[in-house]
């Protein structure tokens, strides 16, 4: 019996009953593989051209830790510095990356990966000499581990429940403060025969495992790379992917520059483009001047409000942006949950959000309100004012004032609290996922309020070849060309 991971017939993965394998030693603490060699080509020649994109992204880009990647922005990014064992072709089918095959037990039980042990981590201070070593299984499962660990969100755990014996080092890990008092040290389904093997074995049979191991919080990075600085991976990225973090010119702009390593070229194909150049903006207002004046060659993703200015309802340009700017709709969409903070609703705010309609609300998207079971009371009334956790997602700042107009104005008001989290003086809290975590583990169901909104992108008729991504969080690159007269100009 075959099962296929997609449908080329080079990438499909036989089915193999495996026995059980020997787990990996606990005190294998340094992974003794060098790099083969820390020499960087210069893959241009006297007449190849040098090729810049500029992205405009709506979220900041503050960690490059994947584990703390908050927003599609950031996901967007790490995306080119960082690989996990399989990613998305762009018509969202499965496909190695790191690994190489994958053969599953006739039950759905066992997953054994080989990995591709040509890949070779980015140059970085985090190794001796500087020079990035070839990939090992024991990274896979050192990172799979580490998101069970206190101090990390939980985003990456979520995908990983299933794996036999890790809820049970999760909760040990985030519940038993002192690490004297644990007695787990690892979890029993991810095993490390050899350095090119990882093994890991389900509780149940999960027939979207793999996509999972496609999340960007589950890409693959060294340990040496958190145990070897103060910051970890939060400011200094180190992976795999066809990109390097080159510099972070300022809070709002970073460069990657195309890893031209000769062993990086080995068995892969290698983008045009030799640096990006990410910027993010204050305002989506600042974000589309840029734009018009040719100073970002590509948005991946509109906001609410460029949305709204550019598109019709079928996200389409509207017939005065369609000479000069191109639109891509990616089919994902990035999801804003709403919730009431407090664990005794307000009656007032309840009464209000239960008269509360999706026409209403003034977004390209769609609205899916569950507010039917909030009672309405003639007597409740109003605090002077009502409090919000802070966000950095657009969607929900701006679905947050529209509130404020239509559910607390001329009562009370809505205002931004000054932290992240909710307390006990916020009324209400956002979440926010993409389309594809929404399936893989979604938002709790009690929101009252979600929006999904789709992510589509605007750029320059000088950029060819951008193509939708087979998850929200794609930049494909392969692609992309940027005409080099328009290059120059710039």
């Amino acid at each position: 019996m075959n099962r296929n991971i997609h449908p080329f017939a080079f990438l499909i993965f036989t089915l193999l009953f495996l026995g059980s394998c020997a787990t990996s030693s606990d005190t294998v603490i340094v992974i003794q593989d060098g790099p083969r060699t820390g020499a960087v080509t210069d893959d241009l020649d006297e007449t190849e051209s040098f090729f810049e994109l500029t992205v405009g992204l709506m979220d900041p880009v503050r960690n490059f830790d994947p584990l703390f990647a908050e927003n599609l922005s950031t996901k967007k990014v790490l995306s080119l510095l960082y690989e996990g064992l399989f990613s998305f072709n762009s018509e969202g089918e499965i496909v190695p990356l790191l690994a190489q095959e994958v053969n599953i037990s006739e039950d759905g039980l066992e997953y054994v990966i080989t990995l591709n042990r040509d890949r070779f981590y980015h140059d970085s201070p985090a190794f001796t000499a500087g020079l990035g070593r070839r990939i090992h299984a024991l990274d896979v499962k050192w990172a799979f581990e580490r998101a069970a660990r206190s101090g990390v969100p939980t985003a990456a755990a979520d995908l990983l429940m299933g794996v036999l014996g890790f809820e049970n080092y999760y909760l040990e890990q985030r519940m038993v403060y002192d690490p004297q008092e644990r007695v787990l040290g690892e979890v029993t389904g991810i095993i490390v025969p050899n350095a090119e093997t990882i093994v890991i074995q389900l509780i149940d049979e999960d027939p979207d495992f793999l996509r999972k191991l496609a999340s960007p919080y589950l890409f693959i990075y060294p340990r040496e790379a958190l145990s070897s600085g103060r910051d970890g991976l939060s400011s200094r990225a180190v992976g795999t992917g066809l990109y390097t973090l080159s510099r972070i010119s300022s809070e709002r702009e970073l460069i990657l520059t195309r890893d031209n390593r000769e062993h990086s070229r080995a068995g892969r194909e290698l983008p045009q483009l030799n640096r990006i150049l990410i910027r993010t903006f204050d305002s989506e207002t600042a974000l589309f001047q840029s734009f018009a004046r040719e100073e970002i060659d590509w948005i991946p993703e509109l906001g609410p409000e460029l949305l709204l200015q550019v598109t019709d309802e079928d996200y389409t340009l509207l017939p005065s942006y369609r000479e000069p700017y191109s639109l891509m709709n990616t089919g994902h969409s990035r999801v804003s949950a709403f919730y009431l903070s407090r664990s005794t609703p307000d009656e007032w705010l309840s009464g209000r959000i239960a008269l509360l309609t999706s026409e209403d609300l003034t977004l390209r998207g769609s609205a899916y309100l569950q507010n039917s079971q909030l009672e309405i009371s003639d007597e409740a009334r109003p605090r002077e004012r009502y409090f919000v956790p802070f966000t950095d997602n657009l969607v929900a700042r701006s679905i947050l004032n529209q509130l404020n107009t239509l559910l607390f104005l001329p009562e009370s008001s809505l205002a931004f609290f000054d932290i992240r989290v909710p307390t006990r003086r916020t009324s209400i809290h956002t979440v926010t996922t993409d389309s594809f975590h929404q399936k893989m583990a979604p938002v709790t169901e009690n929101y009252w309020l979600r929006m999904d909104t789709p992510v589509v992108g605007l750029f320059h008729p000088h950029v060819t070849g951008i193509r939708s991504g087979g998850a929200p969080w794609s930049l494909p690159v392969h692609y992309v060309r940027v005409n080099q007269r328009q290059q120059s100009s710039q």
